[in-house]
């Protein structure tokens, strides 16, 4: 393929030597890419381009170690033109270079690829970092808006119990406080999470009591029977991490339990595990219900950003957590420390 390509080159060089001398035209030879062109008169001696050296001139192709030859007698002696020599670099040095321009225009290329999206997302993702930022401190007014009335009810809930009023509908209205209280809570934990944390040895059997305490109201109106084993156990970690963190779980399994069910709690140094007799998740779920916003069924309400937290606490604080299921029957949700 080489040969014939160098061959072809040469014997249109030839022509044009011939039909310039045939129209008293000068001698004139146009450069080729890749190859470089010499002429001898019929005593070897020079009359366009560089020496070759000490080849053969003889028709045909050459090749010693560094460059390949095709030596063409076709001129004849037109313009004094005895032999014409086309001379090329070797094919390898030939595919090196092209590899090299290969390389070059590739990084050039994705150099301005990476530039242009570069500038492309910063000129489309402001907008949404904007929005962003409204959203962040919507939410951040809203949840400071909350913190009032909340208090309010919740005081004035105290002061009610003190009174004769219905139980039944001081109960509802504490609830209700304490759920609005508990999305409350989480909101500023998602927003607030990274300020204010004080990291400190505490005991989580305290944290799992409390917890129970603030939601043993729902438990009593759905009347879930609650058995609990808990020991000591002391770990490094911010307290209202802690406090989310149970509160959370305690939450979920009183909320997603059936009427009459029942809820166990176990806590000793090295894990805490909490079940439930409710639905069940299906195995398909499981592995989305950590997900922020996602809620695995639709007859309970909330936002779908409390497993979202407990799965953060655990994160940051090296806990692993495990969940099984069996539909029905029982669900377990369980922490190793």
């Amino acid at each position: 393929m080489k040969k014939e390509k160098m061959q072809n080159i040469a014997l249109s060089l030839s022509s044009e030597i011939i039909s310039s001398y045939m129209h008293s035209e000068p001698l004139h030879v146009e450069n080729i890419d890749g190859y470089e062109i010499t002429l001898y008169d019929e005593k070897r001696v020079l009359l366009y381009g560089l020496d070759v050296g000490d080849i053969p001139l003889r028709q045909g192709f050459y090749a010693d170690e560094k460059f390949e030859y095709f030596i063409d007698l076709s001129p004849q002696l037109h313009h004094g033109v005895k032999y014409l020599i086309l001379k090329s670099k070797k094919a390898d040095k030939q595919v090196l270079k092209l590899l090299q321009d290969i390389l070059v225009v590739a990084v050039f290329s994705v150099g301005l690829i990476a530039v242009v999206g570069y500038f492309l997302s910063k000129m489309f993702l402001k907008p949404i970092q904007n929005e962003r930022v409204k959203l962040d401190k919507f939410i951040k007014d809203s949840t400071h808006e909350l913190n009032t009335p909340i208090t309010a009810i919740l005081m004035s809930i105290e002061r009610l119990k003190k009174e004769k009023i219905d139980e039944k509908i001081l109960k509802r209205v504490d609830i209700s406080a304490k759920r609005v209280q508990k999305i409350y809570s989480d909101l500023t934990y998602l927003l607030l999470e990274s300020e204010n944390q004080n990291i400190k040895q505490i005991n989580l059997r305290e944290i799992v009591e409390n917890e129970l305490t603030l939601y043993e109201d729902l438990a009593l109106k759905k009347s879930v029977f609650i058995h609990k084993e808990l020991d000591d156990a002391f770990l490094s970690m911010d307290e209202v991490s802690a406090q989310r963190l149970f509160g959370n779980l305690i939450s979920n399994a009183i909320k997603y339990n059936k009427h009459g069910g029942k809820m166990e709690l176990k806590l000793t140094a090295e894990e805490f595990s909490i079940s439930n007799s409710g639905a069940g998740i299906k195995k398909e779920q499981q592995s989305r219900i950590f997900e922020r916003f996602y809620r695995a069924n639709e007859y309970e309400g909330g936002f779908g950003i409390g497993l979202d937290i407990v799965k953060r606490v655990c994160q940051k604080y090296k806990i692993d957590i495990e969940i099984s299921s069996i539909k029905n029957v029982l669900t377990t949700v369980t922490l190793k420390f």
